[in-house]
């Protein structure tokens, strides 16, 4: 895909950004209004796909547009022209096909730099998902909006292999009854969680802690935005991770890794991408 300068954009909460500013070298777009506190990169495509990075009020989002009508959380391969790769987690965003990134910090730096990202994986029913992005070759208006939410552009552990979603905190044998409820008994239709057309819960990610797991157990657990770190439930969260199990089906596959936790929040992301000439 060859990026074009298209119309309009809109991004979180009906807030209606334009970025129609010309761009004097191949960067990313870029907007800002200081009286909302907001600074937004984005390259979009033609036929309506889009990637869109949003400081607004020091919270950063990463949402991609253009994978086809998809209404559910995705678990995708990574890839970069310089032989870079990760796992990623996208959630839908609250329109069709917009979906939002559960680690946006170590997603947005991974778009750094130019030449194709690839995002390829399968949605629930095995059905093939691909997008390749062509990025601009210069991240210098990338790096304005993590910075301006006081993100570092680079971090030691996005080398590290990010822990699958596979991996759980919640031992899964703990959870098993061994008995039915009084209610099963009776009859009584049992709680079988949120639908996938739910609205997703997504951390936000200034709440964000990392830990590195070692011997199935996190350590090095850190806060990894310095607005947690100054706060005083900061130490509390650390300490409650430190330590524990990691329960997976095979925990020694994931040693080394990183493990990211945060808490959570329902939030609609984007309510819709337009484009236009």
């Amino acid at each position: 895909m060859k990026p074009s300068l298209l119309a309009a954009i809109a991004v979180p909460l009906l807030l209606h950004a334009s970025l129609s500013s010309a761009q004097d070298a191949d960067d990313w777009e870029f907007d800002q209004n200081p009286a909302e506190g907001r600074m937004v990169a984005a390259v979009r495509y033609e036929g309506g796909a889009a990637l869109v990075v949003q400081c607004r009020a020091g919270a950063l989002t990463a949402v991609l547009a253009g994978l086809g009508q998809v209404d559910e959380r995705l678990v995708l391969s990574a890839a970069r022209a310089d032989g870079r790769s990760d796992m990623q987690v996208w959630a839908p965003s609250g329109g069709p096909g917009i979906l939002r990134s559960e680690i946006p910090a170590r997603d947005v730096r991974f778009m750094r730099g130019g030449g194709i990202y690839s995002l390829t994986g399968s949605d629930r029913a095995g059905a093939r998902v691909r997008a390749d992005f062509d990025l601009p070759t210069q991240s210098a208006n990338l790096d304005r909006v993590l910075s301006g939410c006081g993100w570092d552009t680079t971090d030691d552990r996005d080398q590290l292999t990010r822990a699958g979603i596979d991996v759980s905190l919640a031992d899964p044998a703990a959870q098993r009854p061994s008995r039915l409820s009084a209610a099963s008994r009776r009859g009584a239709p049992r709680d079988r969680g949120p639908s996938p057309t739910d609205t997703p819960v997504v951390a936000p990610a200034e709440t964000q802690i990392s830990c590195v797991v070692r011997e199935r157990r996190l350590s090095d657990c850190r806060p990894d935005h310095a607005r947690l770190a100054d706060t005083r439930a900061s130490d509390r969260i650390v300490e409650a991770l430190e330590g524990r199990t990691i329960f997976a089906p095979d925990p020694s596959a994931h040693e080394g890794q990183v493990y990211y936790a945060g808490g959570a929040r329902t939030v609609t992301v984007v309510d819709y991408i337009t484009v236009g000439r």
